[in-house]
């Protein structure tokens, strides 16, 4: 489409139209424009000056705004679904005012973690944060459900009751993130690195956590129902009353230390697991598979377990049984 001046824009505009779906308006001065439910869907708006812009429920769904200066533009209720906000000039607070970012590409560096800014609550479903340093993020009950966060750095984030189903968070960079409540159903942790990251309550069910580094991490009170866990470090992890029921353990999980008081691993897979000194108080075992399971200085008072499944083990040395079953 041929390329359209600030002036010629504004001019169409104020002669009632609204339609300028895939219009070129790359570095045009639109500064202070009132371009409120203009739909500019598609539109090349590369390095467009939209300072102080009125942009109030504007359709700018798939647009190029790479470079775009947009402070102190008006976004409420603005839908910029598959965006490109590469490097521009936009704050969390306004992008947290839209109505929709689903797919967009948020600038570097933009996620609450400048001074007082912060997502909390925001509408980021299937946002691309692929790769981004989000440390400290303030996203407290943001909606990131199928969010692409593959490799991010989101250390010490706050993402306390947020929804993060589906989302893919593979290899991202987890340690001390607060995440109790979180929704993670069916998210994608392969590999992540949860290192004391606060996960208490959180919703895991079904979440591939694969490789994932979850030491020391604090679980408690966890629904983690079906969760891929196999080859997670879990030592030294709070894991007192989690929902580890289908669980697949497997793969050498590594559980050395943990603390399981009052977990249920009903029919769980723990083929292979290390449980050395784990506190296995009051654990519900029914159904669980614990072949080669190592549990030497493991402690088994009043966990519920059968001696049928416990022969199963790899390792009993030193181990604390339930009262009733002798292993000879």
């Amino acid at each position: 489409m041929r390329k359209m001046t600030g002036e010629q824009f504004i001019k169409q505009y104020r002669a009632g139209d609204r339609v300028f779906t895939g219009a070129n308006l790359s570095g045009a001065n639109l500064q202070a424009a009132m371009l409120n439910s203009a739909v500019l869907n598609w539109a090349n708006l590369r390095a467009a000056n939209l300072y102080g812009a009125d942009l109030q429920a504007a359709n700018l769904n798939g647009a190029d705004l790479s470079g775009a200066d947009l402070r102190r533009a008006d976004l409420r209720a603005a839908s910029l679904d598959n965006a490109n906000l590469t490097e521009a000039l936009v704050s969390s607070d306004q992008l947290a005012l839209a109505a929709s970012l689903q797919d967009a590409v948020i600038p570097e560096g933009l996620a609450g973690t400048d001074g007082d800014e912060s997502f909390e609550g925001a509408y980021l479903v299937g946002a691309n944060l692929n790769g981004k340093d989000l440390t400290e993020a303030k996203w407290r009950g943001a909606d990131l459900r199928g969010a692409r966060l593959r490799k991010a750095k989101l250390c010490r984030a706050d993402l306390r009751e947020a929804a993060l189903q589906e989302a893919d968070l593979r290899e991202a960079d987890l340690r001390g993130a607060r995440l109790a409540k979180v929704n993670l159903r069916w998210a994608k942790l392969g590999g992540a690195n949860l290192h004391e990251a606060d996960l208490v309550a959180a919703n895991l069910r079904g979440a591939d956590l694969f490789l994932a580094d979850m030491t020391a991490a604090n679980l408690q009170n966890a629904n983690l129902r079906r969760a891929d866990l196999r080859g997670v470090d879990l030592r030294g992890a709070n894991l007192r009353n989690v929902d580890l029921r289908k669980a697949n353990l497997r793969l050498e999980a590594n559980l050395q230390g943990a603390d399981l008081r009052g977990a249920d691993l009903g029919g769980a897979r723990l083929g292979s697991t290390n449980l050395r000194q784990a506190d296995l108080r009051d654990t519900q075992f029914g159904g669980a598979k614990l072949r080669k399971a190592d549990f030497a200085g493991a402690d088994l008072r009043g966990a519920k377990v059968t001696a049928r499944q416990l022969v199963q083990a790899g390792s009993l040395v030193d181990a604390q049984m339930p009262d009733g079953i002798e292993i000879v």
